[in-house]
This record gives C-alpha cells, sequence and structure tokens, in this order.
C-alpha cells in the first residue's frame, strides 16, 4: 500500500485537476442544472469536500464540520431538486481548501503516530485517502451529460498511482 505522504500528493493532485475544471466558471455556471432532477456542478464540488471530512471526522477523529450550514446541502441523501442555494464560488473554493488543510492535519498526524492505536489506525487512513482521492476524481463536475454549461479545453487526464 502506498505511504500517507504519497497518497496526500495525488489527493493534491486530484484537487487540483478538479479545480482545474471549475475555477473559471460564474456563479450561474456552477448553479446552473438543465432539469430539476440535476445536481449543480457547484453541489459536485462541495459534496467532493463534505465527503471527505465525514469521512476523516467520523472514522478517524470525530472532530466537528468546518461549515455545519453545509452538511445537509451536501449529503448526497438530499434529494437533487434540495440542493440548493448553493455557496457562492469563492466560499465553495473556501470550504475545499479548509477540508483540505483538515484531511492533511489528520492524516500526517496518523502517518506520524500521533493518535491512539497508530498502526491500526494508519492502514485506515490509507484506505480512507484511497476513496477520497477516487471519489475526488469520480466527480469530474463537466463529464456529466447535459450538464456542461460551455465547450473548454480539458485538462490532462489524471494520473494513477
Amino acid at each position: 500500500m502506498h505511504e500517507i505522504p504519497q497518497l496526500l500528493a495525488e489527493y493534491d493532485r486530484a484537487r487540483a485537476y478538479t479545480d482545474e475544471l471549475w475555477r473559471d466558471l460564474t456563479a450561474e455556471e456552477l448553479h446552473w442544472r438543465p432539469e430539476q432532477n440535476f445536481s449543480p456542478i457547484g453541489w459536485h464540488l462541495g459534496h467532493q469536500a463534505h465527503v471527505a471530512h465525514f469521512m476523516v471526522r467520523n472514522l478517524t477523529a470525530a472532530e466537528p464540520s468546518p461549515a455545519p450550514d453545509l452538511d445537509d446541502l451536501m449529503d448526497s441523501a438530499n434529494p437533487e431538486a434540495n440542493r440548493l442555494p448553493l455557496p457562492d464560488p469563492r466560499r465553495l473554493a473556501g470550504f475545499r481548501a479548509t477540508v483540505g488543510e483538515r484531511v492533511h492535519a489528520r492524516m500526517n498526524a496518523i502517518g506520524a503516530g500521533d493518535v491512539g492505536a497508530p498502526a491500526q489506525l494508519k492502514t485506515i487512513a490509507q484506505t480512507l485517502l484511497m476513496a477520497i482521492i477516487n471519489h475526488e476524481y469520480q466527480h469530474d463536475p463537466l463529464d456529466r451529460r447535459g450538464t456542461q454549461p460551455r465547450p473548454r479545453p480539458r485538462p490532462a487526464r489524471r494520473p494513477h498511482l
């Protein structure tokens, strides 16, 4: 299995790849959906961060949410029709960045053995990071049929571990 620093580097590459796809979109484009039962692009971006922090806080640290007001909104149990209003692009970017920082902090603490049951948590952390990385890459927000707001160049495809 890959070591935590390698996995965190790949996590950062995954987030950078996703950010390359959306950073130049307007708030209107991030909130747009062609039908009521389609999730907006911005929802997918917040959902990626929500899942990453949910997994880390519930399975390793029991730390509070960085944005409790977004928890219900970004939960996939929330029906698509109820996935609005979304935060503005700046708040969305801030939420994603904060979650990235928390994932790094918690995983680095586990990797350094600064936790109870470090050997067991290291294996869990490695598995969690793989799941978080895959979830980040899975939701390429512009690939969903019918939801691409405008043609745009695609960045190079993601590297594989």
